[in-house]
């Protein structure tokens, strides 16, 4: 391996895939991907694949859309990774559908498409699910459906044409910052100097920014999914993906099956050490904490409660104590830059989070105001891990809480 790159990235997922690329298209070509284990490994080999892009904020809406417009292009071997499906967000009480109106209003301010539904659009949109107690819906038709390794690995392959090398099997063991800035990693396959180091690397960030005496505010939190067999009235059919943000729910297509995940009141933060194995953001299911939602998605669905689940997943992703990204240079340590923290929006948002991390390096500054995610804004607090676990939690358990849409 290579003992010099002008750029280092920990993390061989959709980000770090997604900024290497960009960095390379950008003209800094001398660029370095660590992954501790296979490339696109991680959270981007388990993740749900939902691609949603109406958020709280205008600058995370446009970044998300900025993922999708790449997302659009890319192509592995032929194969394409993302799927213009659209999105339904149901509203089954009358708080949600003012959500629903007011989230019109904003997307119109943010420039994208979004149409308000009638019960019975939305039921010729999605015909499986029961109607009963539903008020309305938003859709938003250029939302869609993703194959995460497929994109990412289209990014791995485009930036390896441009020049940049990838380094699987490759853990990082220690960091050298002299006088205020990173000087050089030690790896398992021999020491790297480096004038740019970027923390790209999931759950794995906050041990990295250990080594460096650098706190980074994420927790990894269980999030379980599922995955029927073939469902017969989904042959020759394409449905939209199914948010139901009232039963904490999401349903989405996969061929001819169907995959249920939500957001439960009670969730898991995982507070122990990491585990070495081939993937360690893969965790046993638990049958019991994920019956509740369950249940719910065969309400809002029937044909899920006459399915088998034939795919279970209980996989780790990393929240922040806010609920925003983590991005940006990390003031006490010149050269370190953080990607991580993207709360169950990490395929959504890899693509975009590539672009503007890219050109904020490359120019000092993106073409996106980035402000309200940057890393730089926890410097204030003094949480310890037990503090940021409580607040992470806190924001996965509300996850499908009614929110106002935010300018910034």
């Amino acid at each position: 391996m290579q003992s010099r790159a002008q750029t280092v990235i920990i993390g061989g997922g959709i980000a770090g895939a997604s900024i290497a690329w960009h960095l390379a298209k950008l003209g800094r070509k001398d660029v370095l991907v660590l992954e501790q284990g296979a490339l696109v490994s991680g959270t981007t080999s388990h993740a749900p694949g939902l691609i949603g892009q109406l958020r709280s904020s205008a600058p995370l809406t446009q970044l998300l859309r900025e993922s999708v417009s790449i997302y659009r292009d890319l192509r592995l071997d032929g194969e394409r990774g993302f799927f213009e499906v659209g999105s339904l967000r149901l509203a089954s009480t009358a708080a949600r559908m003012a959500e629903l109106k007011r989230q019109k209003q904003f997307a119109d301010r943010c420039g994208l498409e979004a149409r308000l539904l009638t019960t019975a659009e939305a039921l010729d949109l999605f015909p499986l699910m029961d109607p009963a107690g539903v008020e309305g819906a938003i859709f938003m038709p250029t939302d869609g459906s993703a194959t995460a390794p497929v994109l990412a690995g289209a990014m791995i392959r485009a930036a390896q044409e441009l020049g940049v090398t990838f380094s699987p099997q490759t853990r990082v063991t220690g960091l050298e910052i002299a006088r205020g800035a990173i000087r050089s990693l030690k790896t398992s396959r021999g020491p790297v100097e480096t004038e740019t180091l970027v923390l790209a690397s999931g759950i794995w960030s906050p041990a990295i920014g250990r080594m460096m005496n650098v706190t980074v505010p994420l927790t990894p939190m269980e999030h379980q999914y599922v995955e029927t067999g073939p469902v017969a009235a989904l042959v020759g059919k394409t449905l939209p993906n199914l948010r139901d943000p009232d039963s904490l729910v999401y349903l989405r297509q996969k061929g001819d099956a169907l995959v249920i995940g939500g957001y439960e009141r009670n969730p898991r933060a995982f507070r122990a050490a990491i585990p070495q194995s081939d993937n360690p953001t893969v965790l046993s299911f638990d049958q019991q904490q994920f019956a509740p939602l369950l249940t719910a998605a065969a309400r809002r669905v029937p044909e899920v409660g006459r399915q088998s689940v034939t795919r279970q997943i209980c996989g780790l992703e990393s929240f922040t104590p806010d609920g925003g990204f983590l991005l940006g240079p990390v003031p006490s340590v010149q050269g370190v830059w953080t990607a991580c923290g993207f709360c169950a929006h990490g395929v959504s948002g890899g693509g975009g989070v590539g672009k503007f991390l890219a050109e904020w390096i490359v120019s000092g500054s993106p073409t996106l105001d980035l402000s309200g995610m940057q890393v730089s804004r926890f410097d204030r607090h003094s949480w310890d891990e037990q503090e940021i676990a409580r607040r992470a939690a806190a924001v996965y358990s509300t996850y499908y809480d009614i929110t106002e849409p935010t300018a910034d």
